[in-house]
């Protein structure tokens, strides 16, 4: 579960963008596919990758196996718990406990800007159908009914058009510091039930919002909102300290918000698979911004368990779209040469029954994608901070075991969760496969999500005319500047053998998981 808060101002501001410049992704060609004959582009059916490439002493004479290079990560408890009762603590309960009073909420709404402009989430009821569908109106400890951000303010995203429960969101925004539109709220000077919880809610922000601002929208701070929430708490008590109780990293460290329908499968959570065993642990500490002593960590503790069953029964969506069905036939005869030993088998859309997942993580220089995760998370005393704490005696976070490196993700709904590799540096599918067409700089064209490129399986893009570090801020941050540090759109070159043809039969094959 990624971080569950900051800022979410999602409008796009088209100033600047050229008319199209041919972006969408890698090309297609006709020809005959998978029979021995030559692909369009010259090159002749699935070969091998070039010696020396893989690593390992791998030479001339071994045939295409990256996953020889991946090591399994062993399996924690199973999500036991009522999932329905799950769905509903999610959904209702207060696990961040401070927050709005309910009473003032409506009135101070407009003033929270892209915090609280997402419509309400279909079927909740009572205070909360009315409230945006990233905050939940529950009563607190004293009686109050207290309006806090909840879990979906990064884990609902818009396909098609539509609200997506699990989806990581794409147009999240947290380039603005949310610290300070808290601090400028309106708060009326009248005795309000439960007023000390907005006063605590915005004060955290004064030392949270500053720390998590990042470059582009869509990309999420998780990384460097567990930082700061470590280090401004003591590890035996989880007292708050407005001073920091030991160094916050002075890095932005974008991630793309993956979908909870993996974690069912995953045995590590998280894009370096750190989180290992039962993951109720980094979970709860997702959420943890204003949870201040063991006593509130061990009640919430306890509904997790059902959270976590709920999490578990989300399935990725079905392709929308019209799937060419012997092109589709082709491409699962090239995944399952190419791709299957990294990233599993599937079964029938809609169902998880016959799938396989071998949950492998390779080494960070093998895969070559950006490698400031990872070896920050290999590096920082925080993680200790984290495994000595209430939430890691419920979940270890592993970081350098059996190596420091990224792990090969279930691509379940892989076409819905654009943009691509941990730090969402790829705008679509096509351009996973064919690595030397990734562009340095990329924008979307637009943040409407019924725009879709079913050719590439990606959001439209183009070259911006002005770079990221010259354009003005309302275009700058709609930019994607691959040069900048964690940015990197290098590595996952494991489909550069492939010959257009088997490209474009991978990506119609992706359409039916």
């Amino acid at each position: 579960m990624a971080a569950c808060a900051s800022a979410c101002a999602c409008a796009f501001d088209s100033a600047g963008v050229p008319a199209g410049d041919g972006s969408t992704a890698a090309s297609t060609t006709s020809g005959g596919i998978f029979d021995g004959a030559e692909g369009a582009d010259g090159s002749s059916g699935t070969q091998p990758r070039p010696p020396g490439d893989l690593g390992g002493g791998v030479d001339a004479g071994t045939p295409w196996a990256p996953w020889a290079q991946g090591h399994p990560i062993p399996p924690g408890p199973p999500a036991d718990g009522d999932a329905a009762a799950g769905r509903a603590a999610l959904l209702e309960n207060g696990y961040v406990s401070c927050g709005i009073p309910w009473v003032v909420f409506p009135l101070l709404q407009p003033f929270l800007g892209g915090m609280a402009s997402e419509p309400p989430l279909p079927g909740r009821t009572g205070a909360n159908a009315m409230v945006p569908y990233n905050w939940t109106v529950h009563t607190n400890a004293a009686g109050v009914e207290i309006t806090s951000l909840n879990c979906l303010e990064c884990h609902v995203g818009r396909f098609d058009g539509e609200l997506v429960l699990g989806l990581g969101s794409a147009d999240v925004d947290y380039t603005g510091n949310a610290g300070a539109t808290l601090a400028g709220l309106p708060v009326p000077q009248i005795d309000i039930p439960g007023i000390e919880e907005l006063l605590r809610f915005a004060q955290r922000y004064q030392v949270l919002g500053p720390e998590i601002v990042m470059h582009t929208v869509g990309t999420n701070p998780a990384d460097e909102v567990a930082a700061v929430l470590a280090a401004h708490r003591d590890r035996d008590t989880l007292a708050w300290s407005d001073a920091p109780l030991a160094e916050v990293p002075d890095l932005v460290a974008p991630v793309d918000t993956p979908p909870w329908w993996r974690t069912k499968k995953k045995h590590g959570l998280f894009y370096n698979g750190m989180a290992r065993g039962d993951h109720r642990g980094t979970m709860m500490f997702a959420s943890s911004l204003c949870t201040d002593t063991i006593d509130e960590a061990e009640a919430i503790l306890d509904y997790f368990d059902d959270v976590r069953a709920f999490i578990a029964t989300i399935e990725a969506p079905v392709y929308p779209f019209a799937i060419d069905a012997s092109l589709a036939d082709a491409g699962a005869e090239v995944f399952t040469a190419n791709c299957a030993g990294c990233h599993g088998t599937y079964g029938d859309a809609g169902s998880d029954d016959d799938d396989t997942y071998p949950n492998l993580i390779f080494d960070v220089d093998f895969v070559g994608t950006d490698p400031l995760i990872a070896e920050y998370a290999a590096s920082t005393p925080l993680v200790d901070w984290f495994n000595g704490s209430i939430y890691g005696a419920v979940t270890q976070l592993v970081v350098d075991d059996p190596v420091v490196g990224y792990v090969a993700p279930p691509l379940d709904g892989i076409w819905a969760t654009a943009p691509y590799l941990h730090n969402g540096s790829v705008p679509s599918l096509a351009l996973v496969l064919d690595s030397a067409a990734r562009p340095t700089q990329w924008q979307r064209v637009d943040h409407d999500t019924r725009n879709f490129d079913e050719l590439a399986l990606g959001w439209p893009w183009f070259t911006p005319s002005i770079g990221w570090d010259d354009a003005p801020p309302e275009v700058r941050k709609h930019i994607y500047d691959t040069t900048k540090q964690g940015h990197g759109n290098g590595g996952h070159d494991f489909g550069d053998h492939l010959n257009d043809d088997e490209r474009r039969a991978v990506l119609e094959y992706l359409k039916t998981l």
